[in-house]
């Protein structure tokens, strides 16, 4: 199959155009009583001339003629606003346009007022009437968009929702195309439906003339299966070998999140491409998991459209630009490091002023496909130079650090992450270990990938044992599943893991249950688990957001009590409490060693780094407090929500028995 020239003498360029434009075909029935403007529709594509509306005549299916239709009265009052406000292009769509009689006015209207583009969106028999389409043609009318299901009559009539015939609407396509109007034939592609392929192909065996077509994807309740992906890709595929053009409809727009860690093929990736805005704008809201998402900053979807074609299922947040921008590279593909980053960048962990050459941490990327709103980094869209990130590994380990933490974002949508384990490893670095929320470590062969890289150790954020509330708290529904996945799939490849468990008042009735949970979901894996329990830092938008979110350590301590009695007797081990983001004040437990770990060692060396020191501070409590040598005292942060009423001193017979212990 080969399409021939195009007989409206349109440039590859300005029939790419045209085929950017249009009308939501999947709105067909809107509310008459605006008849001017669907006002839920999604926002068109950012365009390089100029601004496209809609005007929604009738609230009937296409091709039907409905009852309630809007008045010409309604329709050159819109016609005018929108010409007013500098629209250069209208589609005229619900219902069956041409049963109308005031189309050629309308037109010449909008010609009159400035308007380039006239577009009507029909189901395409009534074309065929004697001289129709010439009159539209010279009224204003530049393009008809008709929608085409099969030549097989029963097959078209089962889908369309007109009484037109296919032989019907096969003449109105041929006389669209002899009066020089632009033809555009939308091919829809649900499941179910006869092959996108093969009516391209019957088509164009039909009319030759007809080379524009659009690709209108439905939805379904129970989302998109893999089948559609393909689809598309082998119709995209067959228009690019045989010469022809066809998008993706620009009123469908069909986001990659929508595909569950399946690329879309070459032909169906230029489409995709060429629906993102040209520039980054806001972010799109149309899911939660947009804020995790690469793209959001240039897709246009909305949430009822993502509702269409997922149904109850969740989008899957792109991680990489480059893949869908690839003229986007390196320092031009997001934020570069910034002074926002500079802090946490690259760690080399030194503790009380006495040098601890063991431990480094690099971040390699600072985004996430968690949104977490509790995280101070949830915000940022950074990626680091490669060079940069391995400049760090190497000055890291030429100090003489011994471990290595990759850290972020999330390191996992980092593409890489296994190269900077493998250099770790060469330059002699005994353990290498990321800090991630394993989501994308669920997919397979990801987890095995990086254990044969050289990755030994992971920390994973986990924070409850219920998906409702940690999908919550993390703001990617969907996840904690995943999570879990990807902390078994870590074990397997022999991957040591710290599950890390951040207490709110959310989860803080569920922590033995999160015990349970790793116990028996983790069973033949136990000697390859730490649990660490912490608090969160103070990283909301407000201290009464905080408070909302953030319980007290006294609040917390009884039911970690029983969480870590009940890991003890699962043979779980727990890290020790005293760290900054643990509870660090020894009175909150007594200073029982059983749950706050080994408190001498904090007078030997105080597991404090430079700029957690300036987290903490001592209150009136500790004056009198024969522990206050031994304790890293009070979170700041901590003192501004709660104030220091919690907090005792600890009298002489208690700390003798901790020094005997």
């Amino acid at each position: 199959m080969v399409f021939t020239p195009a007989s409206h003498g349109l440039t590859r360029e300005e029939r790419i155009a045209f085929l950017a434009r249009g009308t939501r075909l999947d709105r067909m029935g809107s509310d008459v009583a605006n008849p001017a403007h669907d006002s839920d529709s999604a926002a068109p594509p950012a365009r390089r001339d100029g601004r496209s509306e809609r005007l929604t005549h009738s609230n009937a299916p296409l091709g039907v003629e409905g009852q309630h239709q809007a008045s010409t009265e309604e329709l050159m009052n819109a016609l005018r606003a929108y010409a007013e406000q500098g629209v250069e292009r209208l589609v005229l769509a619900g219902g069956e346009p041409l049963t109308r009689e005031d189309i050629a006015t309308l037109a010449l209207e909008a010609r009159r007022l400035g308007v380039r583009e006239f577009t009507l969106v029909t189901a395409g028999s009534l074309l065929a009437e004697p001289g129709r389409a010439e009159r539209l043609r010279a009224a204003g009318v530049t393009m008809v968009r008709v929608p085409w299901w099969s030549l097989d009559e029963s097959t078209h009539g089962r889908f369309s929702s007109g009484r037109d015939s296919p032989e019907g609407v096969m003449r109105g396509l041929r006389a669209a195309a002899a009066a020089g109007l632009v033809v555009v034939v939308t091919l829809p592609v649900a499941e179910g439906a006869p092959s996108a392929s093969d009516r391209l192909t019957e088509l164009h065996a039909s009319i030759p003339a007809i080379r524009l077509f659009e690709l209108a994807v439905a939805g379904s309740p129970r989302g998109l299966p893999g089948s559609v992906l393909e689809e598309l890709e082998r119709v995209c595929a067959l228009a690019d070998s045989a010469g022809g053009e066809i998008e993706l409809s620009p009123d469908l727009p069909l986001p990659p999140c929508v595909f569950d860690g399946v690329e879309p093929g070459p032909s169906l990736l230029k489409r995709m491409r060429r629906q993102l805005r040209e520039r980054a704008g806001d972010p799109t809201r149309a899911h939660v998991a947009c804020a995790s998402c690469a793209l959001s900053g240039r897709c246009s979807v909305r949430a009822e459209r993502l509702e269409q074609l997922l149904g109850d299922g969740a989008p899957h947040p792109i991680e990489r630009v480059t893949g869908y921008l690839p003229e986007l590279r390196g320092r031009d593909a997001l934020r570069v490091v910034d002074a926002d980053v500079e802090p946490f960048f690259h760690v080399d962990y030194e503790f009380a002023g006495e040098s601890e050459r063991g431990i480094s941490r690099v971040g390699i990327i600072y985004r996430c496909n968690q949104p977490c709103t509790f995280c101070e980094l949830s915000k940022m869209r950074t990626e680091l130079d490669p060079e940069r990130v391995r400049t760090a590994i190497r000055a890291a380990r030429a100090r003489g650090s011994r471990r290595l933490i990759l850290t972020g974002g999330e390191p996992t949508l980092c593409a890489e992450l296994a190269s900077y384990i493998a250099l770790a490893k060469q330059l002699g670095f005994d353990d290498v270990e990321i800090q991630t929320n394993a989501v994308q470590l669920a997919r397979p062969g990801r987890a095995a990938r990086l254990r044969e890289a050289g990755l030994d150790s992971a920390q994973v954020s986990l924070h409850c044992a219920e998906s409702a509330i940690s999908d919550r708290l993390t703001g990617a529904p969907g996840t904690h599943e995943k999570t879990l996945a990807g902390v078994e799939a870590l074990l397997r490849a022999g991957v040591r893991c710290t599950l890390n468990h951040l207490i709110f008042r959310d989860n803080l009735h569920l922590l033995t249950a999160f015990v349970e949970l790793v116990a028996e979901r983790y069973a033949p894996w136990l000697e390859r688990i730490m649990l660490q329990f912490h608090s969160p830092r103070t990283e909301f938008a407000s201290h009464a957001d905080a408070r909302e979110h953030i319980a007290r350590y006294s609040e917390y301590a009884s039911p970690l009590r029983e969480a870590i009695e009940r890991a003890q007797a699962r043979q779980l081990r727990v890290a020790d409490l005293q760290d900054p983001t643990g509870i660090p004040s020894l009175c909150i437990f007594g200073a029982d060693p059983t749950y706050l770990g080994p408190i001498l060692r904090q007078a030997e060396s105080a597991r404090l780094h430079a700029w957690e020191r300036e987290w903490m501070t001592k209150v009136e409590a500790c004056e009198d407090c024969a522990a206050s040598e031994l304790c890293m005292g009070v979170p700041r942060h901590y003192l501004e929500l709660y104030g220091a009423d919690e907090f005792e001193a600890i009298d002489a017979a208690t700390v003798a028995r901790v020094r005997r212990a």
